[in-house]
């Protein structure tokens, strides 16, 4: 087991392979040349982690990004206001979107932060997208972007003139035995875990960052009515029956 099985980090995520993924892209595009694009695309399936890795850059500690989550109604003028808010740039109703763009390339250059955007799906078939692409180039600002696993053939069939500008493609992977053992002492640091249940956990919920928390719980109430301090693999089959379907 390596040391990023017990590593747990100032900014309240357990530092999981996905976090690392996030990580390096970000490093990737904040290196890129002038002459390079500074987009880069984490993607994959849902409960993956890939919030928790946004939650993470956007954490002082971790790379003190703007972090921008969108929602399923993103329309340009809501997104833009949405972007300003997160950047505690008061706007006014009467902006147009034109001015609002110029305050939030403005705001960007003032910051000098990188700008993470989650849940990029919401928008992968909008010209929202454009909107996006509008800020990268004329503020040259990092941008990491997540979304679902089809997020790059949506990009590519809609807008393949944003598509060509992102300099990093990451895929989100699903969890290993180190990443669980992360997020057992993460959420359950009170129990002694055996390496066998680690291997039980990452089966019972076929690498899904999500449900392997859920499960955690789950072991972690268990445990405390049967008055247990160590997990096993015997623990983890027992507790999480019932939550199986």
């Amino acid at each position: 087991m390596t040391s990023k099985a017990t590593e747990q980090i100032s900014t309240g995520v357990a530092k999981l392979t996905n976090v690392g993924l996030a990580l390096g892209a970000m490093r990737q595009i904040q290196g890129a040349t002038s002459q390079m694009p500074r987009m880069a695309v984490l993607s994959g399936p849902a409960g993956f982690g890939k919030t928790q890795a946004a939650i993470h850059l956007a954490h002082p500690m971790g790379g003190n990004a703007v972090f921008i989550q969108l929602r399923p109604f993103e329309t340009m003028k809501s997104l833009a206001q949405l972007m300003l808010t997160e950047m505690d740039v008061r706007w006014k109703n009467s902006w147009s979107i034109n001015m609002m763009f110029e305050a939030i390339c403005d705001r960007l250059g003032m910051l000098n932060r990188p700008l993470v955007i989650d849940e990029l799906d919401h928008i992968a078939e909008s010209k929202c997208i454009d909107f996006i692409r509008a800020i990268h180039d004329k503020c040259a600002t990092p941008i990491l972007m997540i979304g679902e696993e089809r997020l790059q053939q949506k990009l590519l069939s809609r807008h393949e003139r944003f598509h060509d500008r992102v300099l990093v493609w990451a895929n989100a992977v699903p969890c290993d035995l180190d990443d669980a053992a992360a997020l057992a002492r993460h959420y359950a640091p009170a129990l002694a875990w055996d390496s066998s249940a680690y291997a039980a956990l990452v089966a019972r919920a076929n690498g899904v960052a999500r449900k392997i928390t859920t499960e955690i719980e789950r072991i972690k109430e268990d445990c405390k009515r049967k008055g247990l301090d160590t997990v096993t693999a015997e623990v983890v089959g027992t507790a999480t029956k019932g939550g199986r379907r």
